[in-house]
């Protein structure tokens, strides 16, 4: 007698099938005939990108400005070792470097010529950028003559200031009284301070040599005082 065990085969594994689900158990295979889901998108960053942008293009725009600005600068006169007071400016003293000088009184390298033969009427240190108010064409320091530098106490010089080219009379105060030292004193660099100020005026004198120590002596002790005589022209700078 033949056995038909292909139904009875068939309803073995649909009974299997349904114990299986009804144990909450996929179908043998079902992992491995899902299908897997799509990664999620990269999430994307409007602002940051933003940024970046912003930034490569202001590098790029600072660094125009840069060159733009380097090539602004042009050479200029430096001196190159220290001028004194009333010196000859010679060829040798000075040099010239780069410099942005837009409303400066520096001088051009074009001018080295117009300078050299000229004088200094202030002490220029090694390193200095020359400037216009640094010259003149008469020298102040002739032979028998010092440049003094000092300081004058508020009150002791007039409230008008010191220009150069003025001439003064240095006097020494003391207990109240008054000595005139030099009655003929020539202002080579002064200052004008501003109106109502309280602060102490600087100004460099030209005056015998014999006079410099004892000038200097008295205006370190604040004891010295100043008298215009007549208001000078200041010295010429070569300019015009």
């Amino acid at each position: 007698m033949t056995v038909d065990t292909t139904a009875t085969g068939a309803d073995g594994a649909q009974d299997r099938r349904r114990a299986r689900e009804d144990r909450g158990l996929k179908p043998a295979g079902a992992a491995a005939r899902t299908d897997r889901l799509p990664p999620a998108p990269r999430e994307r960053r409007p602002l940051l990108a933003a940024f970046a942008v912003l930034l490569i293009v202001g590098g790029a725009a600072a660094a125009g400005l840069l060159a733009l600005r380097a090539d602004e600068r042009v050479p200029v006169l430096v001196a190159v070792k220290d001028i004194a007071v009333g010196q000859e400016i010679t060829k040798d003293a000075v040099g010239t470097t780069p410099v942005a000088s837009e409303g400066l009184k520096l001088i051009p390298s074009s001018q080295e010529d117009l300078v050299v033969g000229q004088f200094a009427r202030v002490g220029v240190t090694e390193g200095q950028l020359i400037d216009t108010t640094m010259l003149t064409k008469t020298s102040t320091l002739t032979a028998g003559k010092v440049a003094v530098g000092a300081t004058i106490a508020a009150g002791h010089a007039p409230a008008t200031g010191l220009l150069e080219g003025d001439v003064v009379q240095l006097v020494q105060v003391s207990d109240g009284q008054g000595t005139v030292i030099v009655p003929d004193a020539f202002v080579s660099m002064g200052e004008v301070p501003e109106k109502g100020s309280t602060k102490d005026v600087k100004a460099t004198f030209i005056v015998d040599e014999s006079d410099g120590a004892r000038i200097a002596a008295i205006a370190a002790d604040d004891a010295l005082s100043v008298v215009l005589v007549s208001r000078g022209s200041a010295v010429d700078t070569g300019k015009g």
